[in-house]
């Protein structure tokens, strides 16, 4: 007897088996879809931004895809009425999978297939929230095993949609096969998941990806790390965005001369001290970010998670108009910043802001919202937010965001 008709021998008694195995769909879906939860996420003002999938792999750990958390100040994972504040843990921006840790959540992880165990042809089941329609179930097959430079793709005719991203791939036993990732944008059963095997690498790539990032800075020849002290000429370019009109535009703090442990910027416009504590500020080219500060800078020392204090002043610069608001450090992250990926602290602050008329203020305040993202490594505002109602006419909603550290 052939080796070869043993091999076919072998492979038609394996079908066979699996076969017997199968599930009815609706089985499967009560099996596998408590293991899949929508994802919410949210702006610095805890606005929504959009949403996708997430699948439990381990105790207290989801996994999605890292472009559904992309731009968001926080997210939480939700399904029917229940809802679990989470945070990053590991991303693998590279294959597109975010591990992400969810605390007193006690789903059970979902059962994976066995590693390499995906046939062409065979029947898959996607479960997903595509276009926030939670736990939708649907059909199709494993219709290629595609290869890339980061990992295989799996590619499947079950359809998927905006919102299905990090949703969990089903072989008809109910394991998990991948985590869904995207569709071509053109007509076509051409959707594609990461192999669930490759989740397991998860945390030790995302772990070398920020071990080796400072090591490439250093590598490039007379370039110094956003993070290494600020020298005499050292520029920091920050963007302005108009969150109402959509308008960007560039402006610097240029560092022009340092005086014992004071740092003055842009022809002393700007002056702070080395642990960045912020001494003045007479020309405000951050928009709100500078007309609106608070003695010292918008940030206090040793700052962390659940701090809060109360400002009550009057800014230096710009209108001086008096400020009374409330901060409170909301919770840390990590945001990239010139290619480097720093740990931030997230601080919010409402309150209200008086106008000056003649020498007082007005009684009546006019609404103020902002918050800033502050690294503890650069002693700085890497991400301010303001927003400022006036009336109806009169209003200003603002972001910067510090872009490139120039040597």
């Amino acid at each position: 007897m052939s080796a070869a008709f043993i091999r076919a021998g072998l492979l038609a008694i394996a079908m066979a088996a699996g076969s017997a195995q199968a599930l009815e769909p609706e089985v499967l879906f009560a099996k596998a879809s408590p293991g899949v939860w929508t994802v919410r996420t949210f702006d610095a003002q805890a606005r929504p931004l959009g949403g996708g999938s997430a699948v439990v792999v381990a105790p207290g750990r989801l996994v999605t895809n890292c472009h559904v958390l992309a731009k968001a100040s926080g997210f939480v994972i939700h399904r029917e009425n229940v809802s679990y504040e989470a945070v990053l843990e590991y991303p693998d921006v590279e294959r597109d999978l975010c591990q992400i840790k969810v605390a007193n959540f006690r789903e059970p992880p979902v059962p994976f297939a066995p590693a390499g165990s995906e046939r062409v042809g065979q029947r898959v089941y996607a479960i997903g929230s595509p276009r926030g329609l939670e736990n939708t179930l649907s059909e199709g097959i494993l219709s290629g095993l595609r290869g890339g430079e980061d990992g295989r793709l799996l590619q499947t005719t079950a359809a998927l949609s905006a919102g299905s991203s990090g949703g969990g791939l089903f072989d008809s036993e109910g394991r998990l096969l991948g985590i869904t990732t995207f569709g071509a944008r053109d007509p076509g059963n051409l959707n594609f998941a990461v192999p669930a095997e490759l989740l397991a690498e998860v945390p030790a790539r995302a772990q070398a990806a920020l071990a080796q990032r400072p090591a490439a800075e250093a590598r490039l020849a007379g370039v110094r790390g956003p993070a290494d002290p600020l020298r005499t000429g050292d520029i920091l370019e920050y963007v302005r965005t108009d969150r109402l009109t959509g308008n960007k535009s560039t402006f610097v703090y240029r560092l022009d001369r340092i005086a014992g442990d004071e740092l003055f910027f842009n022809m002393g416009g700007r002056v702070e001290k080395a642990d960045g504590q912020v001494v003045s500020v007479t020309s405000p080219v951050g928009g709100m970010f500078d007309a609106s500060s608070p003695p010292g800078g918008w940030v206090r020392k040793d700052v962390k998670p659940g701090m809060r204090w109360h400002l009550d002043y009057v800014a230096s610069a710009g209108d001086k108009w008096r400020h009374e608001l409330d901060a409170v450090v909301t919770g840390e992250r990590s945001m990239r910043v010139d290619g480097v990926d720093l740990r931030v602290f997230q601080i919010v602050y409402s309150g209200w802001i008086y106008a000056s008329y003649g020498t007082g203020a007005s009684p009546v305040g006019t609404r103020f919202e902002g918050a800033a993202w502050y690294s503890n490594e650069l002693r700085r505002v890497v991400r301010f937010e303001a927003e400022h109602r006036r009336g109806n006419a009169s209003a200003t909603n603002e972001a910067i965001e510090l872009v490139r550290v120039l040597r």
